[in-house]
């Protein structure tokens, strides 16, 4: 501590000549305080240096900082996420910070899009563009790009919840069927004509599936990326890479996502073959 302080008086403070005029509070992210690296001071004391930065402090700060709910909380349950966000950010708002700055980039793009969906105006900020703006660099704010870059991901992550997958899995269902083994297909044909045979089928599904899907997908993938493309906009860059990226996602996912999804997939399938 004593050694980082000294750095930032005799080292770094008289570099920072650019004053910013800014009322900052500092966000303690999971990664680089209480969950990871236990990082407190050494930024406070960055943003102390910066000429004409007022700090503050946030409510729940340090050990006990609240957070920004992005990543785990975003996958799992978007609304909710977004509520943590701006729950955050309404700390900040309540100590009149302008800013609320953090060196995780999932924070910083969280507090970005948190703003704009709760409709507040508290700027999030990287604390080395912070640094390096004091010190006379030209760092353009991101914000706008941050949130245009944002839309293909929320989307993706939207796709990621179990009614989409499934809805999604419904418009694959002739590759799905056209992917079984032969024996399986006519296996569930039978359904249309022999009585209690969907019945039968509820059950079997959640042991059929996992087995099914390794096998299964890399016949549906090219019709799943069509399908992922359609609902997804992203830029060219993405579009290249879906199809590298898109395989080993699904194969991570399927398994934990299986038993979310077959209970919404089955009686559509069974719907499915009934009619052709």
């Amino acid at each position: 501590m004593k050694i980082t302080g000294l750095w930032n008086c005799v080292v770094l403070k008289p570099k920072l000549k650019k004053p910013l005029n800014k009322v900052v509070a500092w966000h303690d992210s999971c990664h680089l305080g209480r969950a990871g690296g236990k990082v407190y001071e050494p930024p406070r004391e960055l943003l102390k240096a910066i000429p004409g930065i007022q700090f503050r402090e946030l409510e729940h700060n340090r050990e006990q900082a609240h957070c920004c709910g992005s990543v785990v909380s975003l996958i799992a349950e978007p609304p909710v996420a977004y509520k943590l966000g701006g729950m955050r950010l309404q700390e900040a708002a309540d100590v009149n910070a302008d800013i609320i700055a953090a060196l995780c980039p999932c924070c910083t793009v969280q507090f970005r899009v948190a703003a704009e969906k709760n409709n507040m105006k508290i700027e999030s900020q990287d604390l080395g563009a912070l640094v390096a703006r004091s010190l006379g660099y030209d760092i353009p704010d991101t914000t706008n790009y941050a949130l245009q870059s944002w839309v293909p991901f929320e989307k993706m992550i939207d796709l990621m919840q179990p009614e989409n997958m499934a809805g999604l899995m419904v418009e694959l269902l002739p590759e799905i069927m056209a992917a079984m083994p032969a024996p399986l297909q006519s296996m569930m044909k039978m359904v249309k004509y022999v009585p209690g045979m969907d019945a039968l089928m509820k059950p079997m599904m959640p042991v059929m599936m996992p087995r099914l899907m390794p096998s299964v997908m890399p016949e549906v993938m090219p019709d799943m990326l069509k399908a992922v493309e359609k609902r997804v906009p992203m830029p060219d860059y993405m579009r290249e890479q879906l199809p590298d990226l898109m395989p080993k996602a699904m194969e991570n996912l399927m398994p934990n996502m299986l038993p979310q999804i077959i209970p919404l997939l089955t009686p559509r399938m069974i719907e499915y073959i009934k009619k052709h």
